[in-house]
């Protein structure tokens, strides 16, 4: 089974992304910024296989740990989230405008990992 971190500082948000997550076969942990979601994916030496994280929180926002994670951990995919700020395109990460309809979410996933599959 897949694991999968969501990362919000809205527990009802985290709770929602991860419903998703799991009726797609992710074990889902969660963070509530981005400084506790970089110190778990530390603690599991990048043993993530999906990082779903809003864009603005307090004590870590999601573009910062975003990058972090692509330096230290590059084989683990982000899907960043947000209702106001947008990433710059050439950032290399899924971005999903909040609010959200769980078939666009599921849309972003699965193209993420749609490469992977067709590889094998």
């Amino acid at each position: 089974m897949s694991v999968s971190l969501v990362v919000d500082d809205e527990p009802s948000v985290r709770k929602y992304v991860r419903n998703i997550l799991e009726r797609e076969h992710f074990r889902t942990l969660e963070a509530e910024d981005g400084s506790r979601a970089l110190q778990i994916v530390q603690e599991l030496g990048g043993g993530v296989d999906l990082i779903v994280t809003d864009i603005q929180m307090p004590n870590g926002d999601g573009l910062r740990l975003a990058h972090s994670v692509k330096e230290s951990f590059p084989a683990v995919p982000v899907i960043l989230v947000s209702g106001e700020t947008r990433p710059d395109p050439d950032a290399g990460f899924e971005f999903v405008q909040k609010p959200f309809l769980p078939m666009t979410l599921v849309t972003a996933v699965r193209k993420l990992f749609a490469p992977k599959a067709d590889a094998a």
